[in-house]
């Protein structure tokens, strides 16, 4: 078979062409009238169905579009669970380069992710861009990204490397300073990557850190096993060396997992301390149906952020979003990489911890949340933005307008928040009284 095209079925495109499903919308073609449509000959399409010939992509897309059916149903779907992003985009009608310019990218790049897995540093959302391309769901596009040999490799690869920085660094006395910008074992991996050494270096000092904590517990669990006179002391403790050493291994062992989800999705340090705020003010479907952040709160437009992690829609004409679980669960994993990666940004806290801290500590979280007239949903405002703004109520002026939509605004006081028409203007200071 031609290169690209070994998952066409020649039966299935014959079950479609006599509609052998008896579909009512549809009849049956001659091979000569199929040729005719998609500009063939006759034996060319009798060679397709008898697996003598196989046709390219365009000529696929060509047949479905003809048959009026999607051109993955000219594919054997019984092994569909074993198919590449290549497979899929075959499957889908399209050459490399009808992808390339879909999504405006190079050929080198593109040809990079689909046999190699690694995505283009520059664009986070990249993932999301080929599923919607390929007409597929993330998570298969992932599935798929999974299947790829390189990638196997890679991974397979990246636990030799990472076996090897973790008994050369983590044994290692004195303070923690993570592996050495040089280490042969830690260049091989970044070009793994496709990513700087110095990006590898703060993840793995951050991964490799932990494994170094746990290392430390162990050490301290074992002199007490040894040398504690109590017996019974010394069984919980040798205890908690097996189960701090399974601990050990079991996050060594996850290390290339991890490195490999981190990179298909690291966002920016911006776009990372919106999902981080949005964290911190608890806005997920996870905790709260009805609670949302507008989005104009964010300094940013909505579609910079990524839509397997944030969910948008409109409350009245206010644009407002949350975290999906997928959002959460990608903070609460990858939080500790991302400090390593972007020291200064603001951490995720949850609701308690933020109510907790300095000026904030009088304040319950349910302060930082309004309604609209006429909906129920609450809108929370995040932490950084009400800190900044209260901040500024010095002096005579009491509260703050901010736009939240053409027709809506916040008004924000120093203990209260609450909607406002958005041509309100800020009330203007009074002026001093006389002495």
């Amino acid at each position: 078979m031609a290169r690209g095209t070994a998952r066409f079925s020649p039966s299935a495109l014959q079950a479609q062409r006599l509609n052998t499903d008896g579909r009512p919308d549809r009849t049956s073609l001659t091979a000569e009238e199929l040729a005719r449509r998609v500009g063939a000959a006759k034996s060319h399409i009798l060679a397709y169905e008898n697996g003598h010939r196989v046709p390219d992509p365009p000529r696929i897309s060509a047949l479905a579009h003809a048959l009026k059916v999607q051109p993955r149903q000219l594919m054997d779907l019984t092994d569909g669970r074993a198919w590449t992003l290549a497979d899929w985009r075959r499957a889908q009608g399209l050459r490399a380069q009808d992808v390339v310019e879909i999504l405006g990218i190079s050929v080198k790049n593109y040809r990079r992710f689909e046999t190699e897995g690694i995505v283009p540093s520059r664009r986070p959302q990249f993932v999301d861009e080929v599923a919607r391309a390929l007409a597929m769901r993330r998570p298969a596009v992932e599935a798929a990204m999974d299947r790829t040999p390189a990638v196997r490799r890679r991974q397979a690869r990246a636990y030799e490397l990472v076996v090897a920085l973790a008994e050369l660094y983590v044994p290692r006395r004195g303070p923690w300073r993570g592996p050495a910008p040089d280490d042969p074992h830690l260049t091989e991996l970044a070009a793994a990557y496709g990513r700087p050494v110095q990006r590898l270096q703060r993840v793995l000092t951050h991964e490799l850190g932990e494994l170094r904590q746990s290392q430390v517990r162990a050490l301290r669990e074992r002199v007490i096993a040894d040398y504690d006179p109590d017996r019974d002391r010394q069984a919980n403790a040798q205890y908690a060396v097996d189960r701090w050493s399974e601990v050990y291994e079991r996050d060594l062992g996850l290390i290339p997992q991890r490195l490999e989800r981190f990179h298909r999705t690291a966002q920016p340090s911006d776009l990372w301390q919106i999902l981080a705020d949005l964290y911190t003010v608890d806005a997920t479907v996870r905790a709260d149906a009805g609670t949302w952040v507008p989005t104009a709160l964010l300094g940013r437009p909505a579609d910079v952020l990524p839509p397997h992690f944030v969910e948008h829609c409109d409350v009245g004409d206010v644009p407002v979003c949350r975290l999906t679980a997928q959002g959460a669960n990608h903070v609460v994993s990858f939080h500790g990489l991302y400090a390593a990666l972007y020291p200064t940004t603001r951490r995720p806290l949850r609701p308690a911890a933020v109510a907790a801290r300095g000026s904030g500590k009088a304040r319950a979280a349910t302060a930082e949340a309004f309604t609209l007239p006429g909906h129920a949903q609450r809108l929370v405002v995040p932490h950084p933005v009400l800190e900044s703004v209260r901040l500024a109520l010095t002096g005579p002026r009491t509260s703050f307008h901010l736009a939240l939509s053409p027709t809506v605004g916040l008004m924000v006081a120093l203990n209260t928040l609450s909607a406002s028409p958005a041509d309100q203007s800020p009330p203007e200071p009074a002026p001093a009284t006389p002495e």
